[in-house]
């Protein structure tokens, strides 16, 4: 029976992660708002970053003045990682976009991750968003702190 229940609760926890995340359109209701491109120079170098990926494992980096970060996860929590190990690092690259994106690349121990978010400010929080557009996107929690 245990064999059973462990697979399963390992199964579940990204899926209760994703649960909790808010929408583009939670976000404008809230009147959060969406930080330019200056906003996002003057607050991302040295800041440190902590997020959650899709799959539920949680990554955490500070963003280096020279657009390099060295980052840190808890694989697992990764389904795709279980019994692998449990942390894991990688480097990575950071830039904000000319369309006041945040965007970050990391090389992790057998895959690339790669992606690029707008970020939004609802009361002492910070959020990211893949598109402008599209209202039921998620919009998942970046903490972002000095």
């Amino acid at each position: 029976m245990l064999r059973f229940i462990i697979p399963c609760a390992l199964f579940a926890l990204p899926l209760l992660a994703q649960a909790e995340n808010l929408h583009l359109s939670d976000l404008k209701s809230q009147n959060a708002v969406q930080l330019t491109a200056d906003e996002l120079k003057q607050l991302m170098p040295g800041a440190k970053v902590a997020h959650h990926s899709d799959a539920g494992s949680l990554r955490r980096w500070t963003n280096e003045a020279d657009g390099k970060f060295v980052a840190s996860s808890d694989v697992h929590r990764d389904p795709g990682w279980v019994g692998k190990t449990k942390s894991s690092g990688g480097r990575g690259t950071w830039h904000i976009g000319d369309n006041a994106t945040y965007c970050v690349a990391i090389e992790w121990p057998g895959r690339s991750e790669n992606w690029c978010r707008y970020i939004f400010k609802a009361g002492d929080k910070y959020y990211g968003v893949k598109s402008l557009v599209d209202g039921a996107g998620i919009a998942s929690e970046i903490q972002i702190s000095r």
